[in-house]
C-alpha cells in the first residue's frame, strides 16, 4: 500500500516536471529546479520502500535528502520571486554551497559518524524505516531546515517588504501551504512517525504552488515568448560593453544601419562614416558623459523613415554595469515632453 502510495507520488513529481519543461513557459531556473530536486528525493522515497538490506536503503535514503536539504531553500527562492524580495547573488551562491557542502556529507553515512553515528535496516510489511543515531553535521542539517522554515514563514507573512506579484487570496493559501507543510515535518519528527509523510505533503505543496506562478507567466512577459520575439522581430537592438566596444545587434538593427555587418566584434565603434555615426554616437556619447541612469530618449528622420532611440545601461543582478544597449523603433517611443514620436 504505502509502496504505491510512494510510487504515484513519484510519478506525479515526473509528469508536474515535464510539463514544466515541455509546456510551460516563463518558468524560472529555480521553479524547475524544485521539481527536479523533488522528483530525486520522491524516487528515493519508492526506492527505500522496496529496498532489501541496509547498504540499498542507505542509498536511497541519500537520494531523499535531496528534498530534505534542497526544496526548503529553493521554496524560499520563489517565494521571493513571487513576492518582489531581492536576493544577493552573493547570497544566493552561498545558500547552495552550504546545502550542496551538507549533501555531500551524506555520502558518508554508514562509513563515518558525521551524519549518522548509526544506522540499522528494518523492515515491517511493506514499509521499510531505519534507526538511526544522528551525528553532528546532521544536526547543522536541521537547523538550515528550520532556518528556511523560518524565512518562508517571514516572508509570506509579509515582515520581510516586498511588491507582491500575487492576489490577497494566493498569498494566504500560499502561508497557509507552508505553515502546514511546516506543521507536518514538525509533527512527523516529533511523534517519530515510521512511514515519511514529507514526499506526499511537498507534491502538495508543489501543485499548490504552481497556480499562482502558472499565473504570473500566463500574464507576464518573461510567459510570453512568442510576444516577445514578435518585438525582438519588430526593432532594432545594438549591444556594447563597458568600454563602448561593439558587441552585436540583432536583425533589424542591421537593416536599419547596414554598415553594423562590416564592424568586428569587441572593437571600437569606427571613427567616421556610416549612418550610425551620423545619427547615433553623439546621442550614445552624451548619455555617456551626463551619467543619467535615466533612459535617454530621441528621435531622427532618416531616409523618410523616422526612427525612434532609446539608450539605457545592461546591468547584472547586482546592479553592476555591464555595458549600453540602443533600442530602436519606428516611432514607437515618446520624446521628452510625452508626445508621440511618429
Amino acid at each position: 500500500m504505502f509502496t504505491a502510495a510512494y510510487l504515484v507520488s513519484f510519478l506525479v513529481a515526473i509528469a508536474i516536471l515535464l510539463f514544466m519543461i515541455t509546456y510551460g513557459e516563463g518558468y524560472s531556473i529555480n521553479q524547475i529546479l524544485l521539481a527536479a530536486v523533488i522528483v530525486i528525493g520522491n524516487g528515493g522515497y519508492f526506492a527505500l520502500s522496496v529496498s532489501e538490506n541496509l547498504e540499498h536503503a542507505i542509498l536511497c535514503t541519500q537520494l531523499t535528502y535531496t528534498i530534505g536539504l534542497f526544496a526548503p531553500m529553493l521554496l524560499f527562492v520563489n517565494i521571493t520571486e513571487i513576492y518582489k524580495v531581492r536576493v544577493p547573488s552573493w547570497l544566493l551562491c552561498c545558500m547552495y554551497a552550504v546545502q550542496f557542502a551538507l549533501y555531500l556529507c551524506t555520502a558518508t553515512i554508514g562509513k563515518t559518524d558525521i551524519w549518522y553515528k548509526s544506522v540499522e535496516y528494518n523492515r515491517m510489511g511493506d514499509i521499510v524505516y531505519l534507526y538511526k543515531e544522528y551525528g553532528p553535521f546532521h544536526t547543522a542539517y536541521m537547523v538550515t531546515l528550520y532556518l528556511y522554515f523560518l524565512l518562508l514563514v517571514v516572508c509570506s507573512a509579509g515582515i520581510i517588504k516586498g511588491r507582491r506579484k500575487i492576489s490577497s487570496q494566493d498569498a494566504t493559501a500560499i502561508f497557509f501551504l507552508e505553515f502546514f507543510t511546516i506543521a507536518v515535518y514538525v509533527a512527523e519528527r516529533l511523534v517519530g512517525f515510521r512511514i515519511e509523510l514529507f514526499p506526499f505533503v511537498i507534491i502538495l505543496c508543489e501543485i499548490l504552488l504552481l497556480i499562482p506562478i502558472t499565473k504570473l507567466n500566463t500574464y507576464s512577459l518573461s510567459g510570453n515568448n512568442e510576444l516577445i520575439r514578435k518585438r525582438l522581430e519588430d526593432e532594432g537592438y545594438i549591444f556594447f560593453d563597458r568600454r563602448l566596444r561593439f558587441m552585436g545587434g540583432n536583425q533589424k538593427a542591421f537593416e536599419f544601419f547596414p554598415e553594423l555587418s562590416e564592424w568586428a566584434l569587441e572593437k571600437k565603434i569606427p571613427g567616421s562614416g556610416g549612418r550610425f555615426n551620423t545619427y547615433l554616437r553623439q546621442p550614445l556619447y552624451r548619455y555617456l558623459e551626463e551619467q543619467n541612469e535615466d533612459l535617454s530618449i530621441g528621435s531622427f528622420t532618416m531616409k523618410d523613415i523616422r526612427l525612434s532611440y532609446r539608450i539605457g545601461t545592461i546591468r547584472n543582478r547586482s546592479g553592476i554595469n555591464q555595458g549600453y544597449i540602443i533600442e530602436l523603433d519606428e516611432g514607437r517611443y515618446l520624446n521628452d515632453r510625452g508626445d508621440n514620436v511618429s
